[in-house]
């Protein structure tokens, strides 16, 4: 590009651009876009009014409401939680009643019914309580003999405490006493001394009435309350809705028990399972029964009236901003053609390859086009006197006085210097530039700036790859397409027997390689035509003839019509990495015979864990015929989903680089299961790469029979199979553990036989024997499957009672206990009795200690003993002093 015109048309549009002060281009840029900026920040303003108005103001009223709501819902879930429990100590008073009073017909006890009339008043009228059979048949005190108050054959509740795993109280699905009568809620649970065919205490809450006490609760636009059962049976309604109580909501709706699974929280209804009206809800969970209250409110009693407000202000809003947005098309239109010819002489000053800027006659730089700000990686800001930035803080200051001295002479410029861009890269620069001048007046200076930083590195690449080739110990040749040998490096010129400065005139292809072929082009393959390069092997032939194996590379350069010009052939004496794979081949089939005949399972996977190699005793254990079939298949192909689910973690544990080892149980339709060991580690390549995974299998089910046979023979009481003392222990401290991680209570009561020793002497030690079997099998049935039975020695035996619900139930199960022994049994055709006293002590798991509630469980057996024999004592440890509170 010329830069005669800018000296011969000052008044240019490009002169006139490069001679703008700084300031009047920011005044010109201030009056292009001012009017936008304004109008856009009005705009801004505007619809960030709207925003607030719209998303941020519901959500604050939202919030107002939620907390609102929060603190009615929390009100109403005290008030209900209050009924149950006075029907659940109406239960246990009248269970207390039976257990300390029991009748032979409590129906007519008048001290009982007078109790029951007592408990209906204290509750107002809401809780009833019944007694009731096994089959449903419930009777109101007093009652009339023979002839049930209701019979509720097919109510829940009947079904769940005829369970034996069923303990404590059951809260069943809602039911009506009478045909077409109100609905009640029914508490359950067995009695604790069961009498005749009355075995069940159940309390019935008024539905009618316990709505009639929440009603105020509920608001009456769109308000609901709402009470479930844990797994989502609807327990009552308000307003009542037809077929609600008793429905499986999670049933019909899974979503929901995700959405009511914490303690408390809000949530959002869409009605679909009950009125279909959308509603704000919080609810709060009544944990000792079990069940959730739900108050809801309608979203557009909520929010319906800012919806109002909200339509109109987006109205209000849109038809501002479409006003504003034809003001702004106006003045597009006008600004258009001046930006456009100003764009174009821009433009074509930014596209130049090379940096062209202006600098006044200060040398300051008042105009530098993209490639110029690129090349130096500077901003526009910096464009001034950034380019002294780049040189040492020491140069600075005579470049800046060199530079302003050669502007304001007028001289010429054309320098190369070595600049450290703010990035950190190193870049070499060549600047050239010629002075402006106005009138004969030097008014500064216009240059070029061009980055020669890869022409000067390639141009010592050149010079180094030439020094490379000469020191480098692989042979170097290049030919011309008829095979004549142009450059030979010198360890070529060694190998061939050549002298370093011998000539390499009608010297060719033929003298180094074993194929002759006429053509030399003929000789390359194909490949190396299509793709410009080739790696691959072949032999040379030294000086002597001979044959030295070779690494060869093919470089095939073409001219700018594409024609081949010259082949380069980079070539590496591989003979001692030929023997070297020799042996390794040799060492590998060694190892692969020793592999096969290996009893231990074998096989080895790619890094896409895909077969490479198993061994005959792994394709035997997977009944695999044919294993060529199975090589380069994935492994979960072969173990299927569920045993590749077992294995994946240890393979890429091994992938990782670590060693994994596991036990896997295979059935493989056999009655005793097979156990295998497995050892998965590393396949490294001689580099220390990964390339795979070894997994080794081998049979130890006979090493874990025998295990399992002696860990239970240590821990077994012989004669009764109960734990023995050491068995005991082990366990207890697996559910203490337990009880201290999640805080359960835990009980341990020992237990003495009552006149156990006469037995002995009078009948002898065998039926002494059987009777301590027998007693051992009454505390089994007695006793709850997860709760621990140990014979201790002797007559002695001890109890651990997980995850009771309340410290009180450990008197509920000694008693149990001490009934259960007393009763007579048959040995040999002799009826012995006995009895059994029982010390207990109770702990919470953050607090238990097994010394010491042995040690207090012990104290309690004695001080059983003497009080009587058959009876019972115990204590419980407090969490917060350790204190023991007798019971």
């Amino acid at each position: 590009m010329s830069w005669a015109p800018l000296r011969d048309t000052p008044r240019s549009a490009l002169g006139r651009l490069l001679s703008t002060p700084a300031r009047n281009l920011l005044r010109e840029r201030l009056y292009t876009t001012g009017p936008f900026v304004a109008l856009g920040l009005v705009l801004l303003l505007l619809w960030g009014i709207v925003a607030w108005f719209s998303i941020v103001y519901p959500r604050q009223l939202e919030a107002e409401y939620q907390r609102e709501l929060g603190a009615q819902t929390l009100s109403a879930a005290t008030q209900a939680e209050s009924v149950l429990r006075d029907a659940e100590s109406n239960l246990r008073t009248v269970d207390l009643w039976l257990l300390t009073r029991g009748q032979r017909d409590p129906l007519s006890d008048a001290s009982l019914i007078q109790l029951a009339e007592t408990l209906r008043d204290s509750s107002r009228g809401l809780v009833d309580v019944m007694l009731g059979t096994p089959d449903g048949q419930l009777y109101r005190l007093p009652a009339q003999p023979g002839r049930p108050f209701s019979v509720q054959a097919q109510a829940d509740f009947v079904g769940l405490l005829a369970s034996a795993e069923s303990e404590g109280l059951v809260l069943g699905a809602p039911l009506r006493l009478r045909e077409g009568g109100r609905y009640y809620l029914p508490l359950a649970m067995r009695m604790s001394a069961p009498t005749g065919p009355l075995s069940l205490v159940v309390a019935v809450v008024d539905l009618d009435r316990l709505a009639a006490l929440l009603q105020p609760y509920v608001r009456p636009d769109d308000g609901a309350l709402a009470l479930l059962r844990g797994d989502g049976l609807g327990l009552l309604r308000i307003p009542r809705l037809d077929g609600y109580m008793g429905r499986q909501l999670f049933a019909e709706m899974p979503e929901r028990r995700a959405a009511l699974s914490a303690a408390s929280g809000a949530l959002v209804t869409s009605g679909a399972a009950t009125d279909g009206h959308s509603r704000l809800a919080r609810f709060e969970t009544l944990p000792h029964f079990n069940v959730k209250l739900i108050l809801a409110q309608g979203l557009d009693a909520a929010l319906g009236h800012h919806a109002k407000q909200r339509r109109l202000v987006l109205l209000l809003s849109s038809g501002i901003t479409g006003v504003a947005l034809l003001i702004t098309l106006a003045l597009t239109r006008m600004q258009r053609q001046r930006r456009e010819r100003d764009a174009t002489l821009l433009a074509s000053s930014d596209a130049s390859p090379l940096g062209l800027f202006r600098c006044d006659a200060k040398g300051r730089l008042t105009y530098a086009n993209d490639t110029y700000l690129r090349l130096h990686g500077l901003t526009a800001t910096q464009q001034a006197w950034g380019w002294l930035e780049m040189l040492p803080e020491d140069q600075r200051d005579e470049a800046r006085t060199q530079w302003q001295e050669s502007i304001a002479r007028g001289d010429a410029v054309n320098v190369t210097r070595q600049m450290r861009r703010p990035d950190g890269q190193l870049r070499l620069f060549t600047v050239r530039t010629a002075p402006l001048r106005i009138a004969g007046r030097v008014v500064g200076a216009a240059g070029t700036l061009d980055d020669v930083t890869e022409r000067e590195a390639q141009r010592r690449a050149e010079s180094t790859l030439s020094a490379i080739f000469d020191g480098t110990p692989d042979y170097v040749c290049r030919f011309d397409p008829q095979g004549h040998l142009l450059y030979l490096n010198p360890a070529g010129r060694q190998r061939l027997g050549l002298a370093a400065e011998a000539s390499l005139q009608g010297m060719d292809y033929q003298r180094f390689f074993m194929d002759s072929r006429p053509s030399f082009m003929d000789t390359i393959p194909e490949e190396a035509l299509e793709r410009g390069h080739w790696l691959g092997r072949s032999c040379l032939l030294d000086a002597q003839g001979l044959e030295v194996p070779v690494a060869s590379t093919l470089l095939i350069h073409r001219d700018a019509r594409g024609q081949v010009e010259t082949v380069s052939v980079l070539l590496r004496d591989i003979s001692a990495q030929v023997q070297a794979q020799r042996e390794r081949e040799r060492s590998e089939a060694m190892l692969k015979a020793v592999a096969e005949a290996a009893t231990t399972m074998i096989s080895v996977l790619d890094l896409e864990e895909r077969f490479l190699f198993f061994n005959r005793a792994f394709a035997e254990h997977f009944h695999i015929d044919r294993r060529e079939d199975w090589l380069g298949r994935p492994v979960h192909e072969l173990l299927g989903e569920a045993g590749y689910e077992q294995s994946r973690p240890l393979i890429q544990a091994a992938l990782a680089g670590g060693t994994a080892k596991t036990e896997k149980v295979y059935r493989d339709n056999q009655a005793t299961p097979i156990i295998i060991e497995l050892d998965y580690a590393p396949l490294r390549r001689d580099s220390g790469e990964i390339a795979g995974t070894i997994g080794i299998g081998r049979d130890i089910t006979e090493i874990k029979q025998e295990q399992t046979r002696l860990r239970k023979a240590s821990q077994t009481d012989p004669l009764t199979q109960l734990l023995n003392r050491s068995g005991f222990a082990q366990r207890a401290e697996e559910q203490l553990a337990q009880a201290r991680q999640h805080n359960h209570l835990l009980t341990l009561l020992y237990l003495d036989l009552d006149r156990f020793k006469p037995v002995n002497d009078q009948y002898g030690h065998p039926v002494g024997d059987a009777l301590l079997k027998a007693v051992a099998g009454r505390l089994r049935h007695t006793l709850r499957p997860q709760d621990l039975v140990a014979r201790l020695g002797g007559d002695e035996f001890a109890v651990l009672l997980p995850a009771l619900p309340a410290a009180g139930d450990a008197a509920v199960v000694a008693a149990k206990l001490v009934r259960a022994i007393a009763q007579s049994f048959h040995i040999d055709k002799q009826q012995i009795s006995v009895g059994v006293s029982v010390g207990y002590c109770v702990a919470a798991g953050g607090s238990a200690d097994l010394d010491r509630m042995v040690a207090l469980a012990d104290a309690k057996l004695y001080e059983a003993k003497r009080a009587g024999r058959g009876v019972y004592r115990g204590e419980v440890l407090d969490d917060d002093d350790d204190s023991a509170r007798a019971g």
